[in-house]
């Protein structure tokens, strides 16, 4: 089968494919030729089309299409470049290969573009000729269309595709694309130069921040805030203070972390001063970085003893100038109160008469006797009877003269008596005052018969008086009566304990001798 026939059944075929599709995207003349330039260098591959606007990778065709062979990722045949450079049926890029029609398509259908007259024909309209399954189809970008032009090819394998000049045989009809935006764009973006913003700069999204009529592409101020872009710290977000909190160059009008902490400002509890762990002490949605009452107890930040601990009573026991509620030692005593028995007293020696783990600087009852310090005669020495003999108002646990008479109780015979003078006839240590047994003899001064006079015997003398301490003494016959004249011996003062005789007396002696044993023995035992 000869080569003609094979590309006039290929052409056959793809022409039932390739049905019409929706029109291809709208492009000016100038943004065509501006594509279809980049092809410019790329080697000759037959049967597709892609190239790049940055690779240098051109890639190389030898031999004889179409049994020529190819090597690289980049090239084109001639239908395959115009249809990419016209971008039907649809927008591509240039860098996907594709190849979706033949000079045979141009040549005969009307898929995305129609036949013109050659005089009529324009920058980006095509030339093409498909004659005897042979073809060929090329970008026109100026010259005379009968003549010579200004032609983007992909010529062949030996040419490449190439931009020149070259004549056009009368073989070759003028196509055109459809949705040609066939005005005047002198920077070829696009837009009428009669309704550019910026008519000789290109900006197809015709930005205008500011309103004015003036494209952003070609304002020098884009948002109207009388600070020229160059200087503007946001060129399209009217700012004229020009605030920037942290300082990058970037205004807080156009920045989204104003406080540059990491933290985005619509998220940030503080967000024109830097707090990166966006700690919040009272959690009122203001961070510690710029709440003036981090705690929220009322007291600014500036006056507040302890500004991350809420105290609104400010009470500060040790005015160190450091509150309570955030103090470890409230007192000043040097003991945290952790361990402090006074935490709110300063008591450094710890003292606890009580051993009730209150000390005493703060315990109302020191001694722990269940009487309060403010009516306890003795605070400090347990004393639940609250004795006081003296009546001094010290009671006698704590008392040093119980008895009020001056004289210190280690140094008193009668410690609870009060005796000035210190008599102590027996020289027993107990003093006269408070002795039972004055005389030391073992008999109670109750029933001693000689109560200032040892006399254990307790042997009667005259009257109630005991022998040892009466006069007139007759040794074994006792004290004389009186006689019948009315007469009798004098006697000293004092009682007999029993008329003379041998059988009235004896019996009260040998009582009293038993008492006064049982008086001696108690002594001893006291």
């Amino acid at each position: 089968m000869s080569r003609i026939v094979q590309l006039a059944l290929v052409g056959a075929t793809l022409a039932v494919a390739l049905p019409a599709l929706a029109a291809p995207p709208a492009m000016t003349r100038d943004e065509i030729i501006a594509r279809g330039k980049g092809v410019v260098k790329f080697s000759y591959w037959w049967g597709h089309g892609r190239w790049s606007t940055t690779s240098t990778s051109h890639g190389s065709c030898s031999g004889s299409c179409p049994s020529c062979s190819h090597s690289g990722s980049y090239g084109a045949d001639c239908s395959g470049f115009v249809a990419k450079a016209w971008q039907v049926p649809s927008a591509i890029s240039v860098t996907t290969d594709s190849h979706p029609y033949s000079t045979f398509h141009f040549e005969n259908y009307s898929y995305h573009w129609n036949a013109i007259s050659r005089g009529s024909a324009k920058k980006a309209d095509a030339f093409v000729y498909n004659s005897n399954g042979a073809g060929h189809i090329f970008l026109y970008e100026s010259g005379d269309p009968w003549g010579w032009v200004t032609a983007i090819e992909c010529k062949g394998c030996s040419y490449g595709c190439v931009r020149g000049s070259r004549s056009v045989s009368s073989s070759y009809k003028a196509i055109r694309r459809d949705n040609i935006q066939d005005f005047a764009d002198k920077d070829g973006d696009g837009v009428a130069d009669g309704k550019d913003n910026c008519p000789s700069t290109k900006n197809a999204s015709q930005a205008d921040a500011d309103k004015d009529g003036k494209g952003d592409a070609c304002d020098t101020d884009d948002d109207g805030d009388g600070v020229a872009d160059d200087k503007d710290n946001c060129p399209t977000t009217k700012n004229a203070t020009q605030t920037d909190t942290d300082k990058d160059k970037k205004g807080d009008a156009c920045d989204t972390d104003d406080d540059g902490d990491g933290v985005a400002d619509t998220k940030d509890n503080c967000d024109l001063s830097a707090n990166k762990s966006q700690l919040d002490t009272d959690k009122d949605g203001k961070g510690d970085a710029c709440d003036t009452d981090d705690d929220a107890d009322t007291v600014a930040d500036a006056q507040d003893n302890c500004s991350l601990v809420k105290n609104t009573t400010q009470t500060d026991t040790d005015k160190d100038g450091k509150g309570d509620a955030c103090e470890t030692d409230d007192d000043g005593d040097g003991i945290p109160d952790a361990d402090d028995n006074c935490k709110l007293d300063g008591n450094a020696d710890q003292a606890d008469a009580d051993k009730d783990g209150t000390g005493d600087a703060c315990d109302d009852d020191d001694d722990g006797d269940g009487v309060l310090d403010a009516t306890d005669v003795c605070p400090e020495d347990p004393d639940p009877t609250q004795a006081d003999t003296d009546g001094d108002g010290q009671g006698d646990a704590c008392d040093d003269d119980r008895d009020g008479d001056g004289i210190a109780n280690a140094s008193d015979n009668c410690p609870e008596l009060s005796e000035q003078n210190q008599d102590d006839a027996d020289e027993d240590g107990v003093g006269d005052a408070c002795d039972d047994d004055l005389d030391g003899d073992g008999v109670f001064n109750a029933v001693d018969n000689c109560p200032t006079v040892v006399n254990p015997d307790q042997k009667a003398g005259i009257g109630d008086k005991g022998e040892a301490c009466s006069g007139g003494d007759r040794g074994d016959l006792g004290f004389e009566e009186p006689g019948a004249g009315g007469q009798a011996d004098e006697v000293d003062a004092g009682c007999a304990c029993t008329l003379p005789g041998p059988s009235r007396g004896q019996p009260l002696a040998g009582l009293l001798s038993v008492l006064a044993l049982i008086g001696l023995a108690r002594r001893r035992a006291r």
